[in-house]
This record gives C-alpha cells, structure tokens and sequence, in this order.
C-alpha cells in the first residue's frame, strides 16, 4: 500500500466546518432560534465564499473545473462501480465531483435567498430585505425553504455514497478527508497532487470574511 496526501488542510476544515454549520442552520429553523440560525447562515456564506476562491487558487484536488469531466468518463467510471476494489483516482472521482459542484452551487442559492428573505410579520428577514420590495423578499423566503428540501436530498444522495465508498469500494474517504491521507495499491497513482501552502488558505478566509462582513453588515447601510 503507498500512502498519498490528497487533501490540504482548508480544504478539509472548509468540509468538517460546512457539516456542523448546516446541522446548526437546520436546528436553529426548526426550534425557532433565528438569531443562531443568521450567524450560522453568516457562516456558510464565508464558506462558500471561501470555497469558490479556493477552487481557483488552491491545491489540485480542490479547483472546481477539475471537476468537470466528459460524459463519457463518468460513465466509464459508473461502470466500475460494480467492482468491488477502491477506485484510483486522487480526490473526486468524476460522480463525486459534479456533486460537489451541485452542493456548492445550491448552497450559494441557499445563502443568496436567505440574504433578501422576508416574511409576513417583519419580523425574521434577511440583512438585505430592504433592498427589496416585500413581494420579491417573500418570494426568496419561499425559496429559502424550498432549497434546503433541495439540499437535505443532495446531503442524503452524498451521505449514502459515502457509505457505498467506504462500506463496499473499501476506499477510506473519511480517513481522507480527516487526515488528508490516501491508501493506494501498487497499481495507484504514484504522483502526488501539488498542495498549496496554508498561509494561501488562510489569506483567502480572510477575503472572504471581509467579504461577508461588507454583505452582511456595511452594503445594507449604503
């Protein structure tokens, strides 16, 4: 077996921070805590914010048009899903990455309808609902709640493919994106991915916290 290190370390934090987040939002909404539910809902759009900069600027198993592939590689891919040995590619395979995409791309809805959200007593409304008329405002709360049923079935679509991955393919996606490391056999990849350096992660969460605090808190003022 050759170990590779597949994920860099704000790729990972960026995953592990997402799912805790998005447990938080789902919790908040539910049991009416909304002042918990904007911080965390502050928090996934530094997140993605943070995400599509990284899928540009950061290490190789992280940029975002890697991930699109011919159709004709995800289904010669899909096809090897019967066979039960890990797969070799390093990072997503071509199904895993589109549905990244999906995710991020669904989320970046999610966030932007909750931004202008508006409901019928003014009371739970987005920072930006005053750019709004009440009309639209309400519009994108129906849409808000409308894309988290979207969401949990892309969570629940990602949840059982992992547990494909780990329980049948054998490949250890979890341990991957805990540690960042990878197990291959001898007939695995041999080159490693470039990684970029942490202070690139870390200077690029701070664009994005500056970006949603000038989002959140200054754009309503001016």
């Amino acid at each position: 077996m050759r170990e590779i290190k597949i994920w860099d370390l704000p790729t990972r934090l960026f995953h592990w921070c997402l799912v805790a987040l998005f447990i938080t939002s789902w919790a908040s909404a539910e049991f009416d805590y909304f002042t918990i539910h904007y911080y965390s809902g502050y928090g996934i759009l530094t997140l993605v914010l943070f995400r599509l900069v990284w899928g540009f600027a950061g290490s190789d198993t992280s940029k975002l048009l890697s991930y699109l592939k011919s159709p004709l590689t995800v289904l010669g891919y899909m096809k090897s899903l019967t066979q039960r040995k890990p797969g070799n590619e390093i990072g997503h395979n071509p199904m895993g990455g589109y549905a990244v995409l999906a995710l991020i791309g669904f989320l970046a809805a999610q966030v932007a309808t909750g931004l202008f959200a508006q409901d019928v007593d003014f009371i739970n409304a987005g920072p930006l609902s005053d750019m709004v008329s009440f009309e639209i405002g309400n519009q994108a709360s129906k849409l808000h709640f409308l894309l988290f049923d979207l969401l949990l079935i892309i969570v629940g679509i990602h949840l059982a493919a992992v547990a494909f991955h780990e329980g049948f393919k054998r490949e250890g996606l979890i341990r991957a994106m805990i540690t960042g490391w990878r197990s291959y056999g001898e007939d695995g990849p041999t080159t490693p991915p470039t990684l970029v350096p942490l202070s690139r992660g870390l200077f690029v969460f701070v664009l994005a916290v500056l970006a949603m605090i000038f989002v959140v808190w200054i754009l309503p003022t001016l």
